[in-house]
Order: C-alpha cells, then structure tokens, then sequence
C-alpha cells in the first residue's frame, strides 16, 4: 500500500512538473508605458474615479517582452478605479483583457490612485510565438496641485502575475499534501492495531 502511494505521488508530480513539447511557452517578463493626454470623471481623482487617455506608449519592457520596441503604440480602454471594473490594452504585440481585483486611493494635494487588474494577456505581432496566459496589468496615475489640477499616468503589464504558482510548485504542494495525509492515515492504523 506505501509503494503504490509513494509510486502514484512520484507519478503525479513528474506530471505536472513535466513540459509539454507541443506548446510554446507563456511570456515572462513586464513591459512598461506612459499615458499621455489623460482626463479624469471626477475634479479630484480617488477611487471610482474613470481615467481615459488619448495616447499610449511602450516605455520600456525587460525579459520577453524585451522584443516590443519603446514607443510602440498601444490603445488602453477607459479605466475605472473600481473593484470588478473591464480593462482592455491592445497593441501590436498583443491584447490584454481583464478586470479590476484591488485599488488603492491617497488623496490631498498630491492625490494617487493605483489600481490592479488580472486578465489574460493574448500575444500577436512579435510576440506570436508565444502562447496566451495570465497576466497582470497595473496602474498608477498621479494628481499634483489638488482638485482641478493634470493628471499623469503610467501603467504595468507582467506576466506571470505576482501570487500565481508555477505548475512544478503546484506539484510540490500536491505531493507535500498527499504525503502529510498519508502519514496521518498511518498513525491512524498503528493505533488500531495498538489497541
């Protein structure tokens, strides 16, 4: 009965831990852009408020994303600072399409409004050899001078998001649960037997 536990966990963990042959790989990396000309609904920004843009720009990008040159357009979709709120960003490289998960919102005479958004991101142009996957798209924009005053503001996408497990740390947990249950259930039977 212990061999074949410790044979099915060994072939469970192999499994996920496994690349598969067929598929590209999913994108690491983040890239970064600035938005340019952005309207707010609201005189002072804080959360709920909706930020539109009229231009996008790639400011920057590490790992896979390293192929998306620096100011290469992209259109981003009005963003509202609220919980459950759509998100799209599109581009040559590829789209973004997710909701708001979290905002956080400073206000005063220097007023901040971050906002988090998960989704998947759908690679296409230069990125094309790669395969969809989650990702994360993160704002910031930034109010100086009180109500009334220009807003600037900057975004975030990176892929994988912060908090989502690789599959081989999946299977390292997987194992490590099946592993704790089956000791339980072994000091269970010798307290059977004891008894």
């Amino acid at each position: 009965m212990r061999t074949r536990v410790l044979t099915l966990l060994a072939a469970a963990t192999a499994a996920v831990a496994a690349p598969t042959a067929a598929s590209a790989a999913t994108i690491v990396g983040t890239l970064a852009g600035a938005l340019f000309g952005v309207s707010s609904s609201t005189p002072a920004i804080g959360s709920g408020t909706t930020f539109t843009s009229s231009t996008s720009l790639v400011s920057g990008s590490s790992g896979d994303f390293a192929a998306v040159p620096q100011f290469t357009l992209a259109s981003v979709s009005a963003a509202t600072a609220s919980i459950g709120s759509p998100i799209t960003l599109s581009s040559a490289f590829g789209s973004f399409t997710g909701t708001v998960t979290s905002v956080t919102a400073s206000t005063g005479f220097s007023s901040v409004v971050s906002f988090y958004t998960l989704g998947t991101f759908v690679p296409a142009g230069s990125l094309s050899a790669f395969d969809a996957g989650a990702a994360s798209l993160t704002f910031s924009f930034t109010q100086t001078g009180g109500a009334g005053s220009s807003v600037s503001g900057s975004y975030t996408l990176a892929s994988p998001p912060a908090g989502v497990p690789e599959p081989a740390t999946w299977g390292m947990m997987i194992a490590g649960a099946g592993m704790a249950g089956a000791a339980v259930r072994r000091r269970r039977s010798a307290k059977v037997v004891a008894a």
